[in-house]
C-alpha cells in the first residue's frame, strides 16, 4: 500500500492539473471587440473632433434664433367691421 503513495500522489497532481486548467476555459477578453467595436484611437479622434466643434466660431454663431410664427389673426371679414365700427366712431 505505501509503495502505490508515490503513484497516487503523481495521478492525483495530474489530474488536479488537468481539472485546473480546462475548469475556465473562457477568460473575457477587454481587446478585440465584435463588429462596430472602436479601438481607443478612434475614441480619441471622436472627442477631438467635438471639441474643435464647440470651440468652432464664426457668422453662423452670431445669428438670432427665428422668430416664433406669428398667431393667426382674426379674418378679413372680422377686420373689415372693426374697421367700419371705428370709422363710425
Amino acid at each position: 500500500m505505501l509503495s502505490a503513495l508515490p503513484y497516487l500522489a503523481a495521478v492525483s497532481t495530474t489530474a488536479l492539473i488537468l481539472i485546473t486548467l480546462t475548469w475556465c476555459t473562457y477568460r473575457p477578453q477587454h481587446a478585440g471587440g465584435g463588429e462596430g467595436a472602436l479601438t481607443v484611437w478612434q475614441l480619441i479622434e471622436e472627442a477631438e473632433a467635438e471639441r474643435r466643434q464647440r470651440e468652432r466660431t464664426g457668422r453662423h454663431r452670431l445669428r438670432e434664433p427665428a422668430p416664433p410664427s406669428p398667431e393667426p389673426g382674426p379674418s378679413i371679414e372680422v377686420q373689415r367691421r372693426i374697421h367700419q365700427l371705428l370709422q363710425g366712431l
